[in-house]
């Protein structure tokens, strides 16, 4: 039996019992039918997993935390995506599968040619969506460092504010590879994904003044929902922890 993965916003000490929320509580007891003495693995986002069981499901389920254990799947590579807000459900397809390729923070942006735009009304009711977005997709893929995930801002006030590390930027037109533009054992990037109709030539120009590095794939162009998710996997197949067929 495969022990499920819930996570729990608060502290968890070991050799407690606590009381699950009501959202998790259905999830073990009426969604998995897991009895008492069953175990479950707990994760809070501290990087920790808390291995406990099952102690009562009448109501609430309420489990004991029995130990506590460090989870080693977290990357080496630190990413940073900044990814461009996009129409639909992109942005959470781009959060769910970003997170679960072992992300370490996702900054949304708006662009010159951005079809979504976000009013600041609605931003902390789309923050919180995405968080729980990334929630789900730790808890599927072993992990228990939960992303950080920053209210959508403009491209403007993202590049003036912007970690100072090795930025790429995904340009079709640009001359370089991946691998070309990084130095040997990197430990942080940020990767860069423009809209639905790419980085204007304004945004392209304040760009390379800020010493973001123009990388592309190749012949072909990737919706912008594809070339973050892509562009993760390249990176941790190059410097981070993605096992690749040699």
């Amino acid at each position: 039996m495969r022990r499920p993965r819930v996570f729990v916003d608060s502290s968890l000490p070991v050799g407690h019992e606590i009381t699950l929320d009501a959202d998790n509580s259905r999830y073990l007891a009426r969604v998995l039918r897991r009895q008492i003495g069953d175990p479950v693995t707990l994760f809070s986002g501290d990087g920790n997993d808390y291995l406990a069981s099952i102690v009562s499901v009448a109501g609430a389920t309420r489990v004991l935390i029995e130990s506590m254990q460090p989870n080693t799947t977290e990357s080496p590579l630190k990413i940073t995506l900044v990814q461009s807000l996009a129409k639909g459900a992109k942005l959470d397809l781009v959060v769910q599968k970003a997170t679960e390729l072992g992300v370490h923070a996702i900054e949304p942006v708006s662009n010159d040619r951005s079809i979504l735009q976000i009013s600041k009304d609605k931003q902390s009711r789309k923050l919180e969506h995405w968080q729980k977005i990334a929630v789900s997709a730790c808890a599927q893929s072993n992990r228990s460092t939960l992303p950080r995930i920053e209210p959508p801002r403009s491209f403007e006030q993202w590049l003036n504010a912007r970690e100072k590390n090795t930025t790429l930027l995904l340009d079709p037109a640009a001359g370089q590879s991946f691998s070309q533009a990084c130095q040997p054992g990197l430990t942080s990037c940020t990767i860069v994904i423009g809209p639905e109709g790419g980085f204007s030539p304004t945004e392209l120009a304040t760009a390379a003044t800020h010493q973001l590095l123009p990388v592309q794939f190749g012949p072909r162009v990737l919706r912008t929902e594809t070339a973050g998710l892509a562009a993760i996997a390249v990176m941790q197949a190059l410097y981070g922890d993605l096992c690749t067929i040699q």
